[in-house]
């Protein structure tokens, strides 16, 4: 699956919107910071999740940090990733 962090698929090939999915990574300390592995966690569960809705490619792909909660006096956070699940054209 080809996936984009811009608006546009690599040779400029026409793409048919699915939808906007995103992908929720774990809970962890507010002062903790995300790591490679955690954007690559996420990053394979989005492109699964676009996969099911049909899609061949993932573009406008985004990371951010969810907004901070706190359980029991801990304040938390997670990284979210977000994309648009498009379908590509075989021809550019």
């Amino acid at each position: 699956m080809q996936v984009s962090f811009t608006d546009a698929l690599e040779g400029g090939r026409a793409v048919r919107s699915i939808g906007r999915i995103k992908a929720f990574g774990r809970w962890r300390a507010a002062d903790e910071p995300a790591t490679d592995a955690d954007r690559r966690a996420l990053l394979l569960a989005l492109t699964r999740e676009a996969e099911e809705y049909g899609a061949d490619a993932l573009v406008e792909v985004r990371f951010e940090v969810d907004e901070t909660a706190e359980i029991d006096g801990v304040s938390l956070r997670r990284l979210v990733a977000t994309g648009a699940a498009v379908s590509a054209s075989l021809a550019a």
